[in-house]
């Protein structure tokens, strides 16, 4: 047999190899245990809450983020507000005194002395938090008006529950970036969700995050995204995470390609980081440890390279053996780029590619703090 065959075949098996990790989760989210539902009711009984917002040069947009907490769900009377303010050189900490004199609300503002990124802010205000269930939240983002009260409903449903997160989804729009985010995002939701219905899952989103102060005191300041680190850390301390995909935040994305690329290869970094530094939680006996994280593992690190590596072998195979059908075959992929926005194809490809640039990257953390958004600069 040619050459070619075999560089085509060894292609084809390194592709299936990387697709491996997302059979196994497509086929439990379409069969497997479902999450129970949470319903929005009676705010009487709910427990009060601190709610910590880090903002770091977010004049722009801190005024919108007070009054979206003030007209959410939650009664005022039962919230905290932590505003840290990360060394701002704007005017973000006078913008938000003055938003914060029209609410009812308690509130405190601390101004670290010098910039210290995310993770060390969070853990700033965690130590502030006057109460046991705290919020996350960052200060560019609106939250759905239920969203607090889903989460903390979902975080008491279950007396094993340390820290559950919601779902970050882009505000409406049509261009391409945003059709290929939704029906990313539509996944990965839904992989975080069937994790959760049998143990945890630390696919969290920073920007909206809700726990119990006394079973997580803290998140790993020195690499990593904050928002797993805060997963892995209810999870190492025995407890359970969940996910839920309708308490909705919504972000703006970057208007075009190569700004969303900043933005995904940085959190991809983060993620890819703070995954490989809890390795240790692949010992403990529950299935989070024995299922989910291998799978995990495999598809953030093993799955981009073997993807892009059998790509490469398959093609060149296939250039050898039916150039015509290479040709047809990239061409039919162009088209339905074009024609078919969002299409999971595409968005799957996509994400694998910051994946890839993100765990090859250089880079040594993630913990800093870097905008992305098209109002940023404006």
């Amino acid at each position: 047999m040619p050459v070619s065959y075999y560089i085509f075949f060894a292609g084809i098996f390194l592709v299936l190899l990387a697709a491996v990790p997302y059979g196994v989760y497509l086929f439990g989210m379409t069969f497997g245990k479902k999450s129970a539902a949470i319903h929005t009711g009676n705010t009487d009984t709910l427990p009060d809450i601190s709610i910590i917002v880090c903002a770091y040069n977010e004049e722009r947009h801190i005024k919108q983020k007070i009054q979206s907490i003030s007209a959410c769900s939650y009664p005022d009377e039962k919230i905290e507000l932590i505003l840290v303010n990360d060394a701002s050189s704007d005017n973000t900490e006078n913008i938000a005194k003055e938003s914060l004199k029209d609410v009812s609300f308690r509130w405190i503002i601390h101004t670290n002395e010098k910039q210290q990124g995310k993770n060390k802010s969070l853990n700033t205000g965690i130590s502030l938090a006057a109460q046991d269930i705290v919020f996350s939240t960052d200060a560019d983002l609106i939250w759905d008006k239920y969203s607090a009260e889903r989460l903390v409903r979902g975080l008491l449903s279950d007396e094993k529950n340390a820290a559950g997160t919601g779902d970050l989804q882009p505000n409406q729009g049509a261009d391409r970036v945003t059709s290929m985010e939704k029906t990313y995002r539509s996944f990965f939701g839904r992989m975080a969700e069937w994790e959760a219905a049998h143990d945890s899952t630390y696919a969290f989103n920073g920007c909206l995050l809700v726990f119990r102060k006394s079973r997580v005191q803290a998140v790993n300041e020195e690499a990593g995204a904050d928002d797993a680190n805060l997963a892995f850390a209810a999870i190492r301390n025995g407890y359970r995470t969940f996910y839920d995909s309708q308490a909705a935040i919504y972000e703006e994305l970057p208007e075009n390609l190569k700004k969303q690329y900043t933005q995904k290869v940085r959190r991809a970094k983060g993620l890819i980081q703070t995954t490989l530094l809890n390795r240790d939680l692949l010992k403990i006996k529950r299935p989070f440890s024995k299922i989910f994280y291998p799978l995990r593992i495999w598809m953030f690190t093993a799955t981009p390279t073997l993807l892009f590596a059998g790509t490469a072998l398959f093609c060149t195979g296939l250039l050898f053996i039916q150039p015509v059908i290479l040709v047809l075959g990239v061409f039919a992929f162009l088209l339905l780029s074009a024609l078919k926005k969002g299409n999971l194809v595409t968005s799957f490809i996509t994400n694998q590619f910051y994946l890839f640039m993100g765990l090859y990257s250089r880079r040594k953390d993630a913990v800093i703090w870097q905008s992305t958004s098209k109002k940023v600069g404006e």
